[in-house]
C-alpha cells in the first residue's frame, strides 16, 4: 500500500459541495436578474405602444421614415378621385384622362362627397392606397370627423395627392396642421436631385417648363421639415411631398386646366400618384 505524500493537498468534501452550491446560487440569481430586466423592458414597450395607439392623430404628427409604397416597374391599379360639387368638372375629367395616359388599366373610383359616412366608407377600402383631389371651384366643407378620417387614411401608409389650388393648401393646413404659404414664380422649375432620390420623381425630367395653365406654388421655407421639394425656382416650390406617419401628402401646383402646353406635367402626376 502506497502512503500518501506529505506534500499532497487534502480538500474536505464539505468545502467542494459548498463551492458548487455557491456557483449554482450565483447562476440562478443572474438568470433571475436577466429575466426581470427583459420583463421590465416588455412592459415599458407595451405601455408606450398603447399610448401611441390611443393618441388622437391631431395636428402635425410626422413619421421618421416611410416604407416605399411604389414599384418602378408597375403603376398603381386603383385610385380614388374626388369629383364632388366643390371640384371643377372639366379639370377633374382632364386629370383622370392624364392619370390614365399610358396606364389604361388604372381603375378610378369616384369620391363624391365629404359627408362623414360616405367619406369614411371610401377611405376604409383596403386595396386603394391613393386618393387624388383635383382643383376646386370653391372651398369644400370638411367636417372634423372627415378630417380625422383623412389623417387616419394617410397615417396608415396611404397617399393623398392635392392638385393646384389655394383652397387645397388651406385644407391641408387645417387637416394636417401644416403652415404652408402660397407663392408664385415664373418657370422653368428645376428638379432637386438631392430630394428626388428614392422616389418616383427621380425618373422625371430635370426641368419643367411653365405650363399654359395656372400654377399655385408654395414657399419652400413654409414646407415642414419632413417635407421634400421636388421642383422649385427662386424659393417657390411647385411639387413637394410631406411625410405623415407611414403615409405621404403630395402637392402638385399645376391645376391641369388646359390640355395644351402641359409639357411633362403628366409624368409629374404619375409620379405623385405612385408615392
Amino acid at each position: 500500500m502506497v502512503s500518501p505524500s506529505p506534500y499532497s493537498a487534502v480538500v474536505s468534501p464539505d468545502i467542494g459541495d459548498k463551492r458548487r452550491t455557491q456557483m449554482m446560487q450565483a447562476a440562478v440569481c443572474t438568470a433571475l436578474a436577466l429575466a426581470a430586466v427583459v420583463c421590465v423592458g416588455l412592459v415599458v414597450h407595451e405601455r408606450g405602444s398603447g399610448a401611441v395607439g390611443r393618441e388622437e392623430l391631431g395636428g402635425a404628427y410626422y413619421a421618421v421614415a416611410k416604407p416605399p409604397a411604389f414599384n418602378f416597374n408597375r403603376f398603381i391599379r386603383h385610385a380614388w378621385v374626388y369629383d364632388g360639387r366643390a371640384a371643377d368638372p372639366d379639370m377633374t375629367n382632364f386629370v383622370q384622362h392624364v392619370a390614365r395616359k399610358h396606364h389604361y388599366k388604372l381603375q378610378i373610383h369616384h369620391l363624391t362627397s365629404f359627408r362623414d359616412n360616405a367619406f369614411r366608407a371610401a377611405l376604409f377600402s383596403e386595396n386603394i392606397h391613393c386618393i387624388v383631389f383635383p382643383p376646386l371651384v370653391h372651398f369644400p366643407g370638411v367636417s372634423e370627423l372627415a378630417a380625422k378620417d383623412l389623417r387616419g387614411y394617410v397615417s396608415a401608409g396611404n397617399n393623398a395627392v392635392f392638385i393646384g389650388s389655394y383652397n387645397w393648401l388651406s385644407v391641408m393646413n387645417d387637416v394636417f396642421g401644416f403652415q404652408l404659404m402660397s407663392d408664385y414664380k415664373d418657370g422653368p422649375y428645376y428638379r432637386n436631385d438631392r430630394n428626388v432620390r428614392g422616389t418616383p420623381f427621380q425618373w422625371s425630367m430635370n426641368r419643367l417648363q411653365q405650363p399654359d395653365g395656372s400654377v399655385y406654388g408654395v414657399k419652400v421655407d413654409s414646407i415642414p421639415m419632413d417635407g421634400k421639394c421636388m421642383f422649385d425656382t427662386m424659393g417657390a416650390c411647385v411639387v413637394f411631398y410631406i411625410k405623415y406617419n407611414l403615409g405621404t401628402v403630395t402637392y402638385i401646383a399645376f391645376d391641369y386646366d388646359t390640355p395644351y402646353g402641359i409639357d411633362h406635367w403628366d409624368q409629374i402626376l404619375h409620379a405623385g400618384m405612385m408615392m
